[in-house]
């Protein structure tokens, strides 16, 4: 069996926690408050541009071989013109031959020259932080090893294999490999050495590896400093003194009056770890974590984990970010309320715990583990297919070694709060001595794993995880599975919720309502931050735009931001949920008066449809687009019902159908039906246009078909002049609201224009600007709109068939038009494009009615 069909890593190092040496005369610097391992005279980065040449396969591999090209590391080879760029959610990217791989496995030869002032008495380490999905390594001629999983760092002793002066290091990365089955995430696909490159010169006995532990005591707190290397080492802690501990003993330092480490509040004390010339330096938190009573406590406090699940993306670079992406996405995060972060589903780059450290944010860590292409590899989606691969001991090591990885690295992280077994990969033997190894090496954190709903109900309750978590289920069936359970003793956690693909997070208030009044809920993570779609000069790409066959869409543009990190409407209902706002109610607001100064109004309708097809104010003509009947929408969150609205109702085709036309001096009454060649109407309607004191009143109303379970909005539709795209209203404001959608907003008064109203930042067009429960809309100088009843409506750039029609929004035709609707029922958000169904409440009624006064 070929290396790369099977999980052992050849030459590398145990794994070990995070941390860079410096020379004991080395002057420290920070970036970002961390420390800035450049500033070390031990650490050489090998950054920068390497040698690159593409091969088809494994055995076309030649060592002496040209690399042709250049090639930036750390980087993405597909941002750089080879392969192909691929999005798939939940299935594996090649035949599924466990445990074979295809023939056909891109893989690109790295070549990098540097010199090195080889010092007797010294080793040397050469660190690689990210290869997606393995690798051979290769020193001046010589092979050194072999390893993988994508994020993980594996590092190589090489000091035998460098010499003073020029040396070069090759590296053949593979596309894929047999961690690929292990790798199955929702993402874009990339491959590359994605992560940091660098060396490290240290004494030849040296520390290797350590563990620090802190504990709260009544007058302050307590460092313990378990020492997992060969040599003495002398500590310094800020503020608490000082101590030596002997090699593989275990030394404690207590701080008078210490202040604990929060999320709000990240108190950290500077740790200096002096050994045979080199000094480490941590940031030390000190924080306790318990899980009392099903309560999750920080520092003996219950705590809300107010949470958003993180890839680690960037729309220019791909998987490969910088420093400043981080901070930049943990700033916007604080900036939202966000306090807590999910590492879906891999652990992130190493600094981004250090600046969690010291900007205050919860961590649950998870390892780099999904298997969610078992449920589709015969054709189907069946989740029970996981546990086959979950009960097989062939991943068995290869699991072990992603929790082994996992915990070693950021075992030293305050952030750190919690474990996370992996993700969508069921459970069963095949994660026994991961899962044993994880509570065994750190007994301070719990170990949540939301894979145990899809398990064998036999493992539901075992002693190996500590907190349990569902994804997407609706708070009534949590209701019932998790708070009214006298056998569930565990805290309980949404790992994914409310998600935010398109226009979306409709729900995200119920499930807080639920969560702020019990206290086993320990919170949520919204999935997901931030949209993936490629920039390009046109605009952002997704799955299917790069000539891929396989492929899931657009369902990668599922962020609460934009993929250039633009807040939506998503991002701000969940600041105002996270920031303790549940509510927000119609409050009595004036309403403007608008007297109207028209001197004539003349309509014309079509009797064959029902439509206006002229309104002409002074006689001059007012529309730029007939007055019609719609119940059309697209957003994302729809997909699963567009099935019924589509497929059986042909909403998309259904035109108006009139029974009766009263026809006299200035009023119009049609009653009719939309409906679809082939099938019965889905809606039935009585319409009235009638001009009194130079005013239109429009009346609607409607029944659904019996057979129709719901529409998305029943309403009015029409153009007017571009002139006209300034609005004012009285509602719901000042971004978009829905009857489910509107914490973010106050009711009041506001005023807008068309193209501040629809949001752009949506990657995939769809309904956006609507205002929830309105009782004024003025557009322009042309004309007002009361009701007898409150309202929805959207004054936008784009009519409703362009949102429904366009599949990005750079492709969206300029119009020399403003579109008008207005909307006596508009479903609710949700977030059902992978959330529970729109609860009933948020449905249009089957059957209302609503007049509409336009004052002009």
């Amino acid at each position: 069996m070929k290396e790369f069909e099977k999980f052992e890593r050849i030459g590398t190092e145990k794994h070990r926690s995070y941390y860079v040496p410096f020379d004991e005369k080395d002057e420290v610097k920070t970036v970002y408050g961390i420390v800035d391992r450049l500033s070390s005279s031990r650490f050489l980065s090998l950054d920068g541009t390497w040698g690159i040449k593409g091969l088809s396969h494994v055995e076309d591999f030649r060592l002496d071989e040209e690399t042709e090209k250049t090639v930036p590391v750390p980087s993405c080879v597909q941002m750089h013109g080879y392969d192909r760029i691929q999005y798939l959610n939940d299935r594996y990217p090649f035949p599924v031959m466990l445990p074979k791989l295809p023939y056909e496995n891109p893989c690109w030869h790295y070549r990098r020259e540097f010199d090195l002032d080889k010092k007797a008495g010294e080793k040397y380490y050469l660190n690689f932080e990210g290869v997606d999905s393995a690798f051979y390594l290769y020193v001046n001629g010589k092979f050194k090893g072999y390893s993988q999983i994508s994020h993980a760092t594996s590092e190589f002793d090489v000091t035998e294999l460098l010499r003073g002066g020029k040396n070069v290091i090759d590296v053949l990365v593979l596309k894929w490999c047999i961690s690929t089955y292990l790798e199955c995430q929702d993402k874009f696909r990339f491959s590359g050495i994605f992560r940091s490159v660098y060396l490290l010169t240290r004494p030849e006995n040296h520390i290797t590896d350590y563990k620090i532990e802190t504990k709260l005591t009544s007058g302050g707190a307590e460092l313990a400093f378990f020492n997992e290397s060969p040599v003495e080492v002398d500590l310094t802690l800020e503020n608490g003194g000082k101590t030596t501990v002997p090699a593989h003993e275990c030394g404690k330092i207590f701080v008078e009056n210490a202040k604990p480490w929060t999320a709000e509040e990240p108190t950290l004390y500077t740790l200096e770890i002096r050994a045979c010339g080199e000094k480490i330096i941590e940031k030390v938190g000190f924080r306790e974590i318990s899980t009392d009573k099903s309560v999750f406590r920080i520092n003996g406090e219950a705590v809300k984990l107010k949470g958003v699940n993180r890839h680690e993306f960037s729309c220019e670079t791909a998987a490969a970010i910088s420093l400043d992406d981080i901070v930049k996405d943990i700033n916007l995060m604080k900036e939202l309320n966000v306090n807590a972060v999910r590492t879906s589903h891999y652990p992130n780059r190493p600094e981004f715990y250090l600046l969690c450290d010291a900007l205050g944010l919860y961590v649950m860590d998870e390892a780099d583990l999904e298997m969610h292409g078992a449920c589709s590899r015969d054709g189907r989606y069946d989740i029970g297919m996981w546990q086959e691969y979950a009960e097989n001991g062939f991943f068995a090591p290869g699991i072990t070694d992603r929790h082994v990885s996992l915990v070693e690295r950021d075992k030293n992280r305050a952030c750190v709060i919690m474990w996370s077994l992996g993700n969508e990969s069921s459970f069963g033997k095949a994660f026994f001595e991961g899962a044993k190894y994880v509570r065994e090496r750190d007994g301070t954190r719990p170990v949540h794993y939301e894979g145990l709903q899809n398990a064998d109900p036999k493992y539901y309750y075992t002693d190996l995880v500590d907190v349990v978590s569902t994804m997407y289920s609706s708070p009534m069936t949590i209701q019932g599975k998790v708070i009214d359970n006298p056998k569930e003793t565990r805290p309980f956690v949404f790992c994914e919720y409310t998600h935010a693909m398109g226009n979306s997070c409709g729900d995200i208030a119920e499930y807080w309502d639920m969560i702020y009044k019990n206290e086993q809920m320990m919170g949520a993570f919204v999935w997901e931050w931030a949209d993936h779609a490629i920039k390009t000069d046109k605009g952002f790409l997704y799955g299917g735009d790069f000539g891929e066959e396989e492929h899931d869409g657009n369902f990668c543009a599922d962020g609460l931001l934009s993929p250039d990190r633009k807040f939506k409407s998503g991002a701000l209902e969940m600041k105002a949920v996270y920031g303790g706002k549940t509510k927000s109610e119609v409050k009595d607001v004036e309403i403007p008066e608008h007297k109207g100064k028209a001197r004539s109004l003349t309509m014309e309708c079509d009797g064959h449809t029902g439509e206006i097809t002229s309104l002409k104010v002074d006689g001059k003509e007012i529309l730029k687009d007939r007055v019609r009947l719609n119940i059309m929408r697209y957003i994302d969150n729809d997909r699963h019902v567009v099935r019924h609205w589509i497929d059986r109702c042909h909403i998309d085709r259904c035109k108006p159908q009139i029974f009766t036309c009263e026809k006299r001096d200035n009023y119009f009454r049609f009653e009719g039906a939309l409906a679809a060649n082939c099938l019965m109407p889905a809606l039935y309607f009585e319409l009235v246009y009638e001009i009194k004191d130079n005013s239109l009143y429009a009346t609607v109303k409607y029944k659904l078909a019996d057979y129709v379970e719901s529409l998305p909005r029943v309403g009015l539709e029409f153009a007017v002049d571009k002139e006209f795209e300034n609005f004012s209203y009285v509602g719901f404001g000042p971004v978009e609201s829905y009857s489910d959608k509107h914490v973010a907003c106050e009711y009041g008064y506001y005023e807008s224009s068309a193209k501040e109203n629809y949001d752009m930042n949506y990657v995939r067009p769809q309904e956006s600007g609507s205002h929830f429960a309105s009782k004024f809309l003025k557009v322009g100088n042309l004309f007002s709109v009361t009701a007898e009843k409150p309202f929805s409506f959207s004054v936008n750039p784009f009519t409703t068939k362009q949102l429904i029609d366009t599949k990005h929004s750079f492709e969206l035709e300029e119009n020399d038009f403003v579109n008008v609707c207005v909307d006596l029922a508009m479903r609710g958000i949700g977030s059902h494009s992978c959330g529970p169904e729109l609860p009933k409440q948020y449905e249009i009624p089957r059957s209302a009615e609503n007049t509409f006064k336009f004052t002009f």
